[in-house]
């Protein structure tokens, strides 16, 4: 997934290279959203910096716009889900930026502490390529991206890549859709456990069921 290159956002962002860094870090107006494929499974990252954002009042606010301002498209059709209707969202705190994102964020050093509110968000997908879209209507830009492989964090990434790879970023505007992303399948030994672990689950509660039948027979004689 690449940068699509557009005069509408250079402007923007060679304004704000010439910031100071914390300035640029600080009062941020861009939606960052993180996007790690692995095999079988998606991980995304939405984060505002609400403190720092004139658009956002306070925290609900900016939890409200983080549940719906991307959705996810999947199939052949490109049936686009919000995110939540998949997959639940869980909410974090936190005073420091992603040190993967593409864009310099460093931490204010002497400065007042950012207000960052992350959305974190994990879905077992079935779909071999997604893409993420912003709704027409939103009032938000987000700069999306995926981590290189040395980046990730996880050993279960299967993305390719070498330590000295970049990120791979896009700059989203209002309906308009990210670049498909490939998500590998999973593999035969994970599938296989994952099903005998449902059919162990399944065995314990028939088990379960038929004990206490017994017990309540028992009761009544």
């Amino acid at each position: 997934m690449t940068a699509t290159l557009r005069p509408g956002f250079l402007l923007p962002l060679i304004t704000a290279a010439l910031l100071p860094t914390s300035a640029w870090a600080h009062a941020t107006d861009f939606i960052l959203v993180k996007v790690s494929p692995h095999a079988g499974r998606v991980d995304v990252e939405l984060t505002v910096d609400y403190g720092g954002n004139p658009m956002f009042t306070d925290k609900a606010e900016a939890q409200a716009v983080l549940t719906h301002v991307v959705r996810v498209r999947t199939g052949a059709g490109g049936s686009t889900s919000e995110l939540a209707t998949l997959a639940p969202l869980r909410f974090e705190d936190r005073r420091e930026f992603d040190p993967t994102a593409p864009i310099p964020l460093d931490s204010t050093t002497g400065a007042e502490a950012h207000q960052l509110l992350t959305a974190v968000w994990s879905w077992n997908c079935g779909a071999q390529k997604i893409a993420f879209e912003m709704p027409a209507d939103s009032n938000q830009s987000v700069i999306l991206w995926t981590p290189p492989l040395s980046q990730s964090g996880s050993g279960g990434d299967v993305r390719g890549g070498s330590p000295e790879d970049k990120p791979r970023w896009v700059f989203l505007l209002p309906g308009e859709v990210s670049p498909e992303m490939v998500v590998p399948p999973r593999s035969a030994t994970a599938w296989l456990v994952s099903c005998a672990s449902a059919g162990l689950l399944g065995i314990s509660a028939t088990i379960g069921f038929s004990l206490a039948a017994r017990r309540r027979r028992s009761a009544r004689v």
